[in-house]
């Protein structure tokens, strides 16, 4: 089993980031996820640059973003996901619920012309040789509505797509260690669940074809991803199903300083876990891994 170590939130402060690129410099990351619209965007990417030069093997993809901080495109062209400021204003399970409702078609379009925007945002700072890989805050991209105008966007306009992360984590492991199921958050589960469901439709309506077998780790312990329990953990998801070609271990180990926030950080929750000391532990987790 090949092991990827992936960092998502590149891009969603200055600390934050440059705590991503120690991890990168000491070796621990194999990928990073850049987060396109927040206002470091450019001055985070000028700390990246360089480091990519040093690291070519780093994998540098696309975080589309949906829920924090302002849009990329013009907000007049995308009033169902932004306020009178641009800033997002859309949940989770909105974007999900709306898959299902009347408003689904011009929810699509206007995703589309978002996530135009901050395809095209990254690609123009980014190296010439750089092929795009895609995954999402929040997996959002997994919602049905989301995937269909990515699909769009993508097909549309002929983007050479290297990865697009689907996000399927096995429950298995997790079921199969009763002593740490006390230590899952509930709404983790929840989540899970929803998002195997929304792997149902990815794998009926594929954007690119999917290479050998796939896992994800990081959404029952999105956010806590601590070394002690992924020790516990390794030998059963390296061991479910039928022995998978790669396995993700998701991280979000770069925390925001309380100086750093500004009106953008706009969504309470998200603001909170990423102020949250189990940033600066998953962090460590990796150090140690």
């Amino acid at each position: 089993t090949m092991i990827i170590y992936h960092a998502d939130d590149y891009g969603i402060s200055i600390n934050a980031s440059k705590e991503i690129l120690a991890l990168v410099q000491q070796g621990k990351l194999s990928g990073i996820s850049v987060i396109p619209n927040m206002s470091c965007f450019a001055d985070c990417i000028d700390l990246l640059l360089p480091v990519m030069k040093e690291h070519p093997a780093l994998t540098v993809a696309l975080h589309l973003n949906f829920f924090e901080g302002h849009c990329c495109a013009d907000p007049s062209q995308i009033p169902l996901l932004v306020d009178e400021n641009g800033y997002f204003k859309c949940s989770w399970m909105h974007f999900f619920k709306s898959s299902y409702t009347s408003v689904r078609n011009e929810l699509r379009k206007q995703l589309s012309t978002e996530i135009q925007a901050q395809i095209q945002k990254l690609y123009h700072a980014m190296p010439s040789n750089y092929v795009l890989c895609l995954d999402s805050h929040q997996h959002s991209h997994m919602i049905p509505v989301v995937w269909d105008a990515l699909r769009d966007v993508v097909l549309w306009n002929h983007y050479p797509v290297q990865y697009i992360r689907i996000s399927r984590e096995p429950l298995a492991p997790y079921l199969s260690t009763p002593a740490l199921y006390h230590t899952y958050p509930p709404v983790n589960l929840i989540k899970n669940v929803i998002i195997q469901f929304c792997t149902w439709y990815t794998k009926r309506h594929p954007i690119i074809p999917m290479k050998g077998n796939y896992y994800l780790w990081g959404l029952i312990m999105g956010g806590s991803m601590d070394a002690d329990r992924i020790n516990r953990l390794m030998d059963k998801f390296q061991k479910y199903g039928q022995d998978p070609d790669t396995l993700e271990l998701l991280f979000h180990p770069g925390i925001i300083l309380p100086e750093e926030l500004s009106p953008e950080y706009n969504n309470p929750d998200f603001k909170a876990a990423e102020t949250s000391p189990r940033r600066q532990k998953e962090y460590e987790s990796l150090m140690k891994l």
